[in-house]
């Protein structure tokens, strides 16, 4: 298991997370379809927010989801999500400063029949 630092583009936000980064997803509902994200869920305890939690904002939040954005730069940086039982925070990788997101094949996560 690797540390990763991660941050929104103006770094206002800025956390880490614990993970061996081996279960990416690309969703496909409809929120996360337009804006592109590869995401990575964690435990909630493996993940850290460092800094910035006043310059947090949410939007699309659902009964089992919250959504962060920055609100200086408007980049999603990470989502808190409670479903099962079981705690998790699912990270924006293209926030993560060591990750070559080009040679990451995720599987597609069903978001879209989630709603």
């Amino acid at each position: 298991m690797n540390t990763h630092v991660g941050s929104c583009h103006c770094a206002a936000v800025r956390f880490k997370v614990e993970s061996d980064l081996a279960d990416p997803v690309r969703c496909n509902c409809s929120f996360c379809v337009r804006r592109g994200a590869l995401l990575q869920k964690v435990p909630a305890e493996q993940f850290e927010l460092v800094s910035g939690v006043e310059s947090l904002s949410e939007y699309g939040t659902r009964s089992f989801s919250d959504h962060f954005f920055c609100k200086q730069c408007g980049v999603h940086t990470f989502t808190k999500s409670s479903r099962n039982g079981e705690d998790a925070v699912v990270v924006n990788l293209a926030c993560l400063q060591d990750v070559d997101r080009s040679s990451i094949e995720p599987r597609i996560f069903d978001g879209a029949n989630l709603l």
